[in-house]
């Protein structure tokens, strides 16, 4: 499992290097106002952070610096040395991925990951909110769930990336900022992929169109309507529910065999997206906002 670089008093939730970019990213939860952070070099030189990416009702801050990648490096915020690791993930480039944050869902996650690894997603970023951090005391409060050992032919087999997320999924101030920094945070860790989908793993992907796979899906939409793909953020899709009226088994994978659900999609709201990650500056719960 990896672990983000977490300072609590500045409510970072993460500090990571994207090569692809060679952007240092620094990922800060909303809940107090936007402060400076300066980059000390080596030779006391220092850099300030860019804050100009933010999300909506301000649930995230994005800082971003274009420098090359250390593995420490030291951080001046509001006059305070801070010395730090700088996590690196993987790079899944031009990768069909999906990004969720999950909580005590065990009994759900491995259908979830077959079924689409099945049609075409190749990596599953899984943030684990279990064990979340209590706002006030920063203490963590422990749970059942073990995804570590759930998972673990996935994460051997480099399917799954474990990332421990253990950060409320609300606060006071910011909002719901624990799941749109965990959007944010794949979009630009995850930057050169081809597509992130962001789905709940109560969500699936219904193409019906055969065994036709996501990325064929995709590029059909594309050549039929003479899309350039460097003018858009990616691909909404529409939500129906479904529902088990007749108590029907729905153990393991069985309840993929149950087919009622509701006449027409959703018709406010509720859709899912697979964005395009290059494409996209600032993503919120069930879409692009920059």
């Amino acid at each position: 499992m990896l672990h983000p670089i977490h300072i609590p008093d500045y409510y970072i939730y993460d500090i990571y290097y994207n090569s692809y970019t060679s952007t240092l990213i620094i990922m800060v939860a909303g809940e107090i106002e936007p402060f400076d952070i300066v980059y000390i070099d080596t030779d006391d030189l220092k850099y300030k952070f860019n804050i100009t990416i933010q999300t909506p009702q301000q649930n995230t801050y994005i800082y971003t610096l274009d420098v090359e990648y250390k593995s420490n490096i030291q951080l001046d915020i509001n006059n305070s040395i801070i010395n730090t690791n700088v996590n690196k993930y993987p790079m899944f480039n031009n990768e069909i991925i999906f990004s969720t944050m999950v909580k005590n869902e065990d009994n759900y996650i491995r259908q979830w990951i077959n079924f689409h690894h099945n049609i075409g997603v190749s990596r599953f970023i899984i943030y684990d909110n279990v064990g979340v951090i209590d706002k006030l005391s920063w203490s963590s409060i422990e749970t059942s769930s073990n995804l570590s050992e759930l998972l673990k032919d996935y994460i051997a087999n480099n399917i799954v990336t474990l990332i421990k997320w253990p950060y409320s999924k609300r606060l006071p101030k910011s909002g719901i900022s624990g799941q749109v920094t965990q959007q944010n945070h794949s979009l630009y860790a995850f930057r050169n992929s081809k597509y992130i989908g962001f789905f709940d793993i109560d969500e699936y992907v219904n193409i019906q169109l055969g065994k036709m796979s996501i990325d064929n899906f995709f590029n059909k939409i594309i050549k039929e309507n003479n899309i350039d793909i460097k003018l858009i953020t990616g691909f909404s899709l529409y939500n129906k529910f479904f529902f088990n009226p007749n108590e029907l088994q729905c153990d393991g994978d069985k309840f993929l065999r149950i087919t009622d659900c509701d006449n027409d999609v959703t018709k406010n709201g509720r859709f899912k997206c697979f964005i395009i990650p290059k494409n996209v500056v600032t993503f919120r719960i069930h879409g692009v906002t920059r």
